[in-house]
């Protein structure tokens, strides 16, 4: 079955511009430190007395880099802004708006997960969890990224650790569009290269032909069947408490492993949610199911 057609992104919507003395770090250093950028845990003021929790996401960039190339990137930054600030759904991270003095380039304000990343989430509290709840995570994921598909936005950047937890534990979000979410604009996609850190949820076309052991690794420009091949990824993670090739410790060796078409969960093939879900994993990339067929099995579910 195909998409629904998309509900055309506009850019006329600009996002907020949070005065600095507004927001006040908690600690000296970054809370998270990834690939792109870091994650500060702060607090923003609405209104004198007032004040609630917020993650303020700066984007890192070499001090050696040129001006034109500053204001390039400023740019994207910019233009990925306009897109969240219109994004309205309880499965995604809403964006707060925009501030200044995290580095080079405008840091992104949205409200702070008190239950971190839906990766760590798992790995603490996995044993307790229920199938019912694993259930309302793998349904809520769904529903986020249908969403987006419907917007006619690929997030891209799909993994457990671009799933955000309440303080509950009930209710998720997703998150990181600032570093990788595409935008469909006019037919045209633009996009941002993909880190290392995600490799592991990435499909097998993500990666050209080339030695395993590469030091460096080129991304090909993520698609919606991207996305749905990752959000399987996330489901038997969900259900098994296992990042996918978790036995591999390497990631360029996991880069490997994908090209030769190995399966990226073990011990997981009798379980009925793989039965339901593996074609999410089709290495063809055509074969997989859409959102909207996921959304649809959901339903039946």
């Amino acid at each position: 079955m195909g998409d629904i057609s998309p509900d055309p992104v506009q850019f006329k919507i600009e996002p907020t511009p949070i005065p600095t003395i507004n927001i006040v770090r908690h600690g000296t250093y970054p809370i998270y430190t990834g690939g792109l950028g870091d994650v500060w845990k702060c607090s923003m003021i609405i209104q004198p007395g007032t004040q609630r929790l917020v993650a303020v996401k700066s984007l890192r960039v070499p001090l050696t880099t040129d001006v034109e190339s500053l204001n390039k990137i400023g740019k994207r930054v910019r233009r990925e802004a306009y897109v969240w600030i219109q994004l309205e759904h309880d499965n995604i991270l809403p964006l707060d708006g925009v501030t200044e003095e995290f580095g080079l380039l405008p840091a992104l304000v949205s409200p702070w997960m008190e239950g971190g990343s839906l990766d760590n989430y798992l790995k603490r509290e996995f044993s307790g969890l229920t199938d019912s709840r694993k259930w309302k995570l793998v349904r809520q994921v769904a529903a986020g990224i249908s969403y987006l598909h419907n917007k006619g936005i690929v997030h891209g950047d799909l993994t457990a650790t671009n799933v955000l937890v309440d303080g509950l534990g009930d209710h998720v979000r997703l998150a990181d569009f600032g570093l990788s979410m595409i935008i469909a604009e006019e037919g045209n996609a633009t996009f941002t290269s993909c880190h290392p850190g995600n490799v592991r949820w990435m499909p097998p076309e993500a990666f050209p032909a080339g030695d395993e052991d590469e030091d460096e690794v080129k991304y090909e420009k993520p698609v919606k069947a991207w996305d749905v091949y990752s959000y399987g990824c996330v489901v038997f993670q969900i259900f098994s408490g296992k990042e996918p090739y978790v036995w591999i410790k390497n990631v360029f060796q996991v880069t490997g492993a994908l090209k030769k078409g190995r399966a990226p969960f073990k011990d997981i093939q009798n379980h009925e949610v793989y039965q339901q879900f593996s074609p999410c994993l089709n290495t063809i990339s055509p074969e997989r199911p859409t959102m909207d067929d996921i959304i649809r099995l959901l339903g039946s579910l």
